[in-house]
């Protein structure tokens, strides 16, 4: 079966900004996604940051290509007031993090990519940076196989 990845807004920001030294290994990841190594999942939560990122940072014509296209390779998963309350009632810090944290592991996805890893602590699902996913072994094996 497939590996299902939740991808967090900094590595979407990461790519779309070529933010070094980030970008290369943010790259990767959506590009795996992209060749069916993985699923990939975010949330409208997110989509819709990115949008006013990129259109106040670029502009607006870019932000509508850009989030076409990451429709295209990544399921977007809404978000319902059970994710809020939940949020709202964990020990996660940022609540836009425990937001996230809860569309994942409520979608069964075991594996969120973010750089952001700080206010994830003891939970119920892996929270990796893009470098520390692309190192494990499981994860070389899979690329060695689709090459």
């Amino acid at each position: 079966m497939i590996e299902k990845l939740f991808i967090d807004t900094d590595i979407i920001l990461d790519v779309i900004f070529k933010r070094e030294p980030f970008f290369y290994d943010s790259q990767k990841i959506l590009s795996l996604i992209e060749k069916n190594c993985f699923s990939g999942f975010t949330s409208s939560l997110i989509i819709a940051n990115c949008y006013y990122i990129i259109c106040s940072n670029i502009d607006k014509k870019t932000a509508l290509k850009t989030i076409s296209k990451l429709r295209s390779i990544l399921s977007v998963l809404s978000f319902t007031d059970k994710e809020i309350g939940e949020s709202l009632n964990s020990s996660i810090n940022d609540f836009e993090d425990g937001v996230q944290y809860f569309i994942a592991l409520n979608n069964g996805i075991n594996n969120l990519i973010t750089r952001d890893i700080s206010d994830y602590k003891d939970l119920n699902i892996n929270v990796l940076t893009p470098k520390d996913f692309l190192n494990l072994e499981k994860v070389k094996k899979i690329i060695i196989s689709k090459s």
